[in-house]
């Protein structure tokens, strides 16, 4: 009995070891307030005064954007996963844009290739991270198209063009239905996703982390601020929504705007020991 005890009870409390927890295993997060997310856009839009060159990954993402939806336009449930989904993947597409932040704010220079310089040094967390975003970017494709057959909005192959799906959503009942549930559901996933990358590129930037640890990290920057950060992401997307209704030119600005925007979240969300 008393070796049983033993092995059930330390003999000293200092062998007792804190349970680990989110809080325990991260940095601390710093409280903002709502004017912050403005202030990362004005930090952003300096950013990208000072460093043009950004805009190369946003002529890329947007003729991306519009070579997709052109290709797609006689397949409309498709086109608007390929439209909604990209608020899903675009926190992995802006790793160029993201060094260039991380190199303008550390002083380091530029240099001709900072995207590929930063995919060589994430290396697998990157390729993950991209992973779990295409998943779920799967998932939300999937979704439409079922929920487009459910509620006989119309034949998903057979709707034709987009005007034309657009029409059948907005004259009937069951399309009005049909577009409130693909809102509603796509908001879910979105903001899903948004906790969960919110500040993990810039981590894996600045730190060289695991993956699970950057998620983490931006679970709880979201946790923390909820108020602040659900701002933030109507901003980004209202901005996207505006690029969409320009046929994506606008996109070419907003993308890495947005993208520099983030870093300056990122600095001021994550308070590190060290700094």
């Amino acid at each position: 009995m008393a070796g049983l005890l033993n092995r059930l009870y330390p003999e000293d409390i200092r062998e007792i070891q804190p349970k680990e927890t989110l809080d325990s295993d991260t940095p601390p997060i710093n409280r903002i307030d709502m004017r912050r997310p403005l202030h990362w856009l004005a930090q952003g839009w300096q950013d990208l005064r000072r460093a043009p060159v950004a805009l190369i990954d946003g002529l890329v993402v947007a003729l991306v954007g519009l070579v997709s939806v052109w290709l797609t336009w006689s397949q409309p449930w498709l086109s608007f996963s390929l439209v909604t989904g990209f608020l899903l993947i675009a926190p992995v597409l802006s790793v160029g844009v993201n060094e260039l932040a991380r190199r303008l704010d550390t002083g380091v220079a530029l240099g001709h290739a900072a995207g590929l310089d930063a995919l060589m040094r994430l290396g697998w967390p990157l390729w993950l991270f991209a992973g779990l975003l295409i998943v779920l970017f799967n998932v939300w494709a999937s979704y439409i198209w079922l929920w487009l057959g459910v509620l006989n909005v119309g034949s998903a192959g057979v709707l034709g063009s987009v005007d034309q799906m657009l029409l059948a959503f907005l004259s009937s009942a069951a399309g009005i239905v049909s577009l409130a549930g693909l809102l509603v559901a796509g908001a879910v996933l979105a903001l899903a996703v948004f906790s969960l990358s919110l500040v993990t590129l810039p981590v894996l930037l600045d730190r060289h982390c695991s993956l699970v640890d950057a998620i983490a990290i931006s679970f709880k920057a979201f946790r923390d601020n909820p108020r602040p950060l659900l701002l933030w992401a109507a901003l980004i997307t209202g901005l996207f929504a505006l690029s969409a209704l320009t046929a994506f030119i606008a996109l070419v600005v907003v993308f890495p705007w947005l993208g520099l925007a983030m870093w300056h979240g990122y600095r001021d969300l994550v308070a590190w020991d060290d700094r």
